[in-house]
């Protein structure tokens, strides 16, 4: 055998056997054992064939671990939450994305996928446990705005009121304008109720519609909708970052621009509701879709998103859904 011949055969071992061996040593291997940081490795399958394996992982507060998640079948997008802002993007089958982090405090974290996998992808979620010194995990503290609603005698899972809600599409024969509402303000007696965000956050428009009928007797209850509609939108700031957490975990099912039309919109068990439709709206209070979002759907497909959202997170999440409406209400 040629001398050529041999060096090709030494070059093909070299590449397919030599060379992939030494790489996987050196990232289960060497590695680990070099920086003292222990690596934990996650595959992302569709939840028909697996899910997150693991699906559970402890970590000690204060340890810096490497998170190393690959995908098995289909892309999936790994993020991390809450309140930890690490979203690690599309993970492609066959590739690998990492992140080297500390857990500083103790608590329970979520990692999840957030872009749609599969039918059942709400069920791609794997929990990161945090023990502190003594071993135990904080218990989740009570969110003080679901905990009003019970206190309330709100049902957070009643179904729609549909006497409300065609009083509403009946009242707003055409759709509201925060244009015209801002330039009829002047002109009104606006309830101090109806000056509090507070207040609105914890009613619907159509609340705020009765209250602002009864002191302007004057006005046409139809025209009042737009200073209705005024008053909501006036303290909404999307931002960049929750129009992202909608598009990545909402608009599969409620349609990128809120009309109930995603593409998993047929899969749902009902409907999805359409933040766009701003009679529909009106009929909402904020800290119901607040809850909603934190809670999930008891007899829906929407799952919880408590676990993966801040708390301020979800009230801009709010702000957005109030801003699908809020495009509609121009002239």
């Amino acid at each position: 055998m040629r001398w050529h011949e041999w060096t090709a055969r030494i070059l093909i071992v070299i590449i397919f056997v030599i060379l992939p061996v030494t790489i996987l040593g050196y990232q289960y291997g060497i590695r680990p054992a070099t920086n003292g940081i222990r690596v934990i490795d996650v595959k992302a399958a569709a939840p028909e064939a697996g899910g997150f394996q693991p699906d559970g992982i402890q970590v000690q507060a204060g340890e810096t671990v490497t998170l190393r998640f690959m995908a098995d079948d289909v892309t999936h997008g790994i993020a991390i939450g809450p309140g930890l802002d690490v979203d690690l993007g599309p993970v492609d089958p066959g590739h690998v994305k990492e992140i080297t982090m500390t857990f500083d405090h103790a608590g329970t974290y979520t990692f999840y996928c957030n872009t749609w996998c599969s039918p059942n992808h709400w069920r791609m979620r794997g929990v990161i446990e945090v023990r502190d010194t003594a071993n135990t995990i904080p218990i989740p503290q009570r969110d003080p705005v679901i905990e009003a609603l019970i206190a309330e005698g709100i049902d957070i899972d009643a179904a729609h009121d549909s006497s409300n809600f065609e009083e509403s599409h009946n009242v707003l024969d055409t759709n509201p304008s925060g244009l015209r509402g801002e330039n009829l303000i002047p002109r009104l007696s606006v309830p101090t109720e109806l000056q509090d965000e507070v207040w609105r956050h914890s009613h619907t428009p159509m609340d705020g519609l009765d209250l602002l009928v009864m002191s302007n007797p004057g006005f046409n209850r139809s025209d009042l909708a737009d200073a209705v509609a005024y008053l909501w939108a006036v303290d909404i700031s999307p931002s960049l970052a929750a129009q992202n957490l909608y598009n990545q975990n909402c608009a599969a099912c409620h349609g990128e621009t809120g009309d109930g039309d995603g593409p998993a919109a047929s899969l749902t068990v009902n409907e999805p509701v359409a933040f766009s439709d701003i009679a529909y709206m009106f009929t909402r209070r904020s800290d119901v879709l607040y809850a909603k979002i934190r809670r999930g759907g008891m007899g829906t497909d929407m799952p919880n998103f408590g676990t993966l959202f801040t708390a301020e997170e979800t009230w801009a999440l709010v702000d957005y859904l109030w801003s699908l409406s809020d495009s509609h209400l121009q002239p």
